[in-house]
């Protein structure tokens, strides 16, 4: 939104609340004439306005002069209506803490149940505003939230352990995903040399919270999904005698069409049926299906659909990174670094490091075309009070409180870490680059040269020093000999 926009709505909503208070146009500016009148004049001030009640006012009107006559619009935060199909965060007030309560996909026939044995219609949220607040049918107050990310995936039903937001963010970070939109790019405009899409591979599907995000970073890049399609999407019922939706023809040929024109593509596999099947209904429901067409859903093993996507390819690479979420990554990731392009990322995740060295000392011993660039420890957080969103970070208790002793006393500020609180996450990542094969072999030809000079420099080193007597080595032992002495002398 434009500065000029932005200066007529702060006005306009200045406006409409000295109006609600008062309707004397006296009130709205000081400098206004006022009739003159024994309640009006001042000698001090003439016959200028002189309120007194702390009424919001602008200093200089003039300056709102010249304005564009644009129309209004509210900010989109402000204007959130929840509609159907959308899920919500309700936060239920409770007799000494309140409660959180994730809904599912709003329809407006059904009861969503809530604490204290309480219930609310979906049809009285639809058609609502982002915080507002209305009564349970126990006549406790209710205040609607949207679910961010973090707090939807923790508080949804799972089958499979998450990786939890804050490493998910990690993760996706360490991609560095930064896509253009749609008509960015010269080569985009040109139907003589079509672009290939920009593939993901993730293997490991789980709950699909690494998903969800992969998904998020890729969404601008597609084209717009129709409002149609995207309700469809969202209305539709699941196969039953297979997996994903049972969509008519038109709508079926609708959602090929626009999987043919995506720019950026996740594909993510999983061997277990139960858990793609929880991870598609997860991140369909989020934000009514918004990355939801962004996602290419397998169920099978790595090598099955690595290897017939190869053959379509001719074995040539087609995936531009990869993410293993595996006990035993390196029984899978022969077929996915041949998927991957020349500088693509494949990221490891395990619970141990352990399983990070495995795999490095398969990737040298096989010869892979890969280079360690980096290990990662993903730390470990705590949970919200109330809120569990485990979005990373150790949460604090900051808060202005009287004390209890002494109620007409003054307020005093409580800062504290919170303790007791549930921790979640841990776990390791390593990030490995995908080199050229002839690049790779020089590359080890000559770290292996470089090696042997440090080796042999280490062998002629130690003979000197050797032959000098140890200096150094003598020094350590006096060293250490006086540290072991002043501490018998502690003890």
């Amino acid at each position: 939104m434009c500065s000029n926009n932005i200066t007529e709505y702060l006005y306009l909503s200045i406006l409409w609340f000295n109006r609600r208070r008062s309707h004397d146009p006296c009130e709205l500016f000081p400098s206004y004439p006022r009739p003159k009148t024994k309640s009006s004049t001042n000698p001090h001030h003439g016959n200028l306005c002189t309120a007194q009640d702390p009424i919001m006012r602008l200093s200089h009107p003039s300056a709102l002069v010249g304005i564009s006559s644009t129309p209004l619009r509210r900010f989109y935060s402000s204007s959130r209506t929840i509609q159907e199909n959308d899920v919500l965060f309700l936060r239920q007030q409770g007799t000494k803490a309140p409660k959180w309560h994730l809904t599912s996909p709003l329809r407006a026939d059904t009861k969503i149940r809530l604490g204290y044995g309480a219930s609310i219609g979906s049809s009285e949220l639809i058609g609502r505003q982002v915080l507002d607040v209305l009564n349970d049918s126990s006549g406790r107050p209710v205040t609607l939230h949207e679910p961010t990310l973090a707090s939807y995936i923790i508080n949804s039903p799972r089958q499979a352990t998450p990786i939890y937001p804050h490493h998910a963010n990690t993760i996706v970070s360490l991609l560095d995903l930064n896509l253009p939109r749609p008509g960015e790019e010269a080569h985009d405009v040109d139907p003589n040399h079509p672009t290939q899409p920009f593939e993901i591979f993730e293997a490991g599907t789980g709950m699909g919270s690494l998903t969800l995000h992969l998904a998020r970073a890729l969404h601008a890049a597609n084209p717009a999904v129709p409002p149609s399609l995207r309700n469809t999407l969202c209305t539709a019922r699941y196969r039953t005698d297979g997996f994903g939706l049972d969509l008519a023809d038109k709508d079926q040929a609708a959602l090929d069409s626009y999987r043919s024109s995506r720019r950026a593509v996740l594909h993510t596999l999983d061997r277990n049926v139960k858990h793609s099947r929880a991870a598609h209904k997860l991140i369909r429901h989020f934000r009514r299906s918004l990355y939801f067409p962004t996602i290419d859903f397998h169920v099978g093993s790595v090598d099955e659909y690595i290897s017939s996507r190869l053959a379509e390819t001719d074995n040539q690479p087609f995936l531009a990174h990869a993410i293993l979420d595996l006990p035993s990554a390196h029984d899978h990731a022969s077929q996915v670094i041949q998927a991957l392009h020349p500088n693509g990322l494949l990221v490891i995740f395990t619970p141990s490091i352990s399983q990070i060295a495995d795999f490095q000392t398969w990737v040298a011993r096989t010869g892979q075309p890969m280079r360690p660039e980096r290990v990662i420890e993903l730390e470990v957080s705590t949970t919200a009070d109330g809120v569990l969103d485990t979005g990373g970070g150790k949460e604090w208790d900051v808060k202005t409180v009287i004390p209890r002793e002494n109620p007409e006393g003054a307020a005093v500020q409580v800062m504290r870490p919170k303790v007791g609180e549930r921790v979640t996450g841990g776990g390791f990542v390593a990030v490995l680059r995908r080199w050229p094969v002839d690049q790779i072999r020089s590359q080890v030809e000559s770290s292996t040269q470089e090696s042997s000079s440090e080796v042999e420099c280490g062998f002629e080193n130690k003979g000197a020093s050797e032959a000098e007597g140890s200096p150094e080595s003598e020094e350590t032992t006096q060293v250490g000999g006086t540290a072991d002495a002043e501490l018998t002398k502690t003890e």
